[in-house]
């Protein structure tokens, strides 16, 4: 019987112990930190941007040595990216944003979809990340003219970025293929 009145009285002790704070505010949890950084970049993201660095990284890869590129080259004012959020979103943590690429003279529907980054928690590191894809329509099948396949080819499209923004533009930190960086500047 003593046994039990100690092994009570301590687990009693234990539980108050580890009983929560409630002066204590809550800490936001990651779904609720994403949401709120998602509702902060659109404003930052929205608009017509000029590509006005953009730099690659040589890689000794079948991309790039089709396109003779032989070391690191750094190209300006490359291209014209229009963007917008679009009006369907399937995610209140994810932001999917819709609009174009103009690259010389033709100019193509592109997305991309923003997942959260580290920095929400700690203010280090990119803020978000996304893949830039194409948005033709579903069952466009039409000749790859020579300009998409070189967006393609220098791993623009079809590549994961990390986003970070700065109130004089933002930078994309190519993740994959050979594009390092590129440095965007709103119009």
């Amino acid at each position: 019987m003593k046994n039990f009145l100690w092994i009570s009285l301590l687990t009693l002790t234990v539980f108050v112990q580890c009983s929560s704070d409630k002066s204590v505010s809550p800490k936001m949890d990651n779904d609720q930190a994403s949401i709120q950084l998602m509702k902060e970049l659109v404003p930052q993201l929205t608009g017509t941007w000029s590509m006005r660095q953009l730099q690659i990284k040589y890689q000794n890869s079948t991309f790039q040595n089709e396109l003779n590129i032989k070391r690191d080259t750094t190209l300006t004012s490359f291209a014209t990216l229009t963007l917008a959020r679009a009006l369907v979103q399937n995610n209140l943590t994810r932001d999917r944003y819709e609009g174009t690429i103009q690259y010389g003279v033709k100019t193509y529907p592109i997305r991309f979809d923003l997942l959260a980054g580290p920095w929400i928690f700690n203010q280090k590191g990119p803020k978000a990340y996304f893949l830039l894809e194409y948005n033709f329509p579903v069952g466009y099948s039409g000749p790859t003219e020579k300009e998409a396949y070189f967006l393609q080819q220098i791993g623009l499209l079809l590549e994961t970025f990390a986003l970070d923004t700065r109130p004089e533009g933002m930078t994309w930190q190519g993740l994959n293929r050979g594009i390092n960086q590129i440095d965007l500047v709103k119009k």
